[in-house]
């Protein structure tokens, strides 16, 4: 069923259509524990991937306790957000009647170092991705530095993009990451890395999720 619109003041700017993204600045703690679990020994999630680059490590059962812990609670308000923003105001989390949930269908740390990259793609099983910035390549700043004086800098920042090019229509979102930085995004939205020629890694890690709505008589399965 359609929202339908009914302005209930004189003045209203608004933007109806487009995916809604979150952004989260994670602890400093969350960070330092998330890297610290990465290691070679756990397994390689390549196979899954489209990423260019030299490891896609996937996430074990501990850190993706870490990652819930860390982050549910703000993908909670991105999702009642997202709830009130897509229904123009007229629909809302029901926390009195429903349990809710984070679902990590999966999670892995990506270790992209010079001239790597991630192609443009998507994300399937789920309807919510994100990424999230970890460590960064010592002395980037003065590679950014230089690519800002382009026209178009986008080395080793990642690219959201959307929709078609119109009048009034933002199409595409770059981000410059940094350490500590989250992002929550819908799973199909289109996404891409680009290159970059500091020495050094730039790791993140990004997990496909659900948020699960479960009736209060019900158990929640996380």
């Amino acid at each position: 069923m359609s929202v339908i619109f009914k302005p209930e003041q004189e003045e209203h700017l608004f933007a109806p259509f487009g995916p809604t993204m979150g952004y989260y600045r994670m602890h400093e703690e969350l960070v330092d524990q998330l890297n610290s679990k990465m290691s070679d020994r756990l397994g390689d999630y390549s196979d899954h991937l489209v990423g260019k680059v030299s490891q896609e490590l996937a996430f074990d059962d501990e850190i993706i306790e870490i990652a819930q812990k860390g982050l549910g609670q703000f993908v909670g308000r991105y999702q009642a957000y997202s709830e009130y923003r897509n229904n123009l105001g007229g629909k809302q989390l029901d926390t009195k009647n429903n349990n809710y949930a984070l679902q990590v269908v999966s999670g892995w740390f990506v270790r992209q170092f010079e001239n790597e990259y991630n192609p443009l793609h998507i994300h399937t099983g789920s309807r919510l991705s994100c990424v999230g910035y970890l460590k960064l390549p010592e002395g980037i700043e003065d590679e950014w530095e230089e690519d800002y004086k382009d026209h178009h800098p986008a080395n080793g920042h990642i690219q959201f993009a959307s929709g078609t090019a119109a009048g009034y229509t933002c199409t595409n979102f770059i981000v410059k990451p940094q350490v500590g930085d989250f992002y929550v995004f819908p799973s199909q939205l289109f996404h891409c890395v680009y290159p970059f020629y500091t020495k050094g890694e730039r790791r993140s890690f990004s997990m496909n999720m659900n948020f699960l709505e479960v009736p209060k008589e019900k158990s929640v399965d996380k």
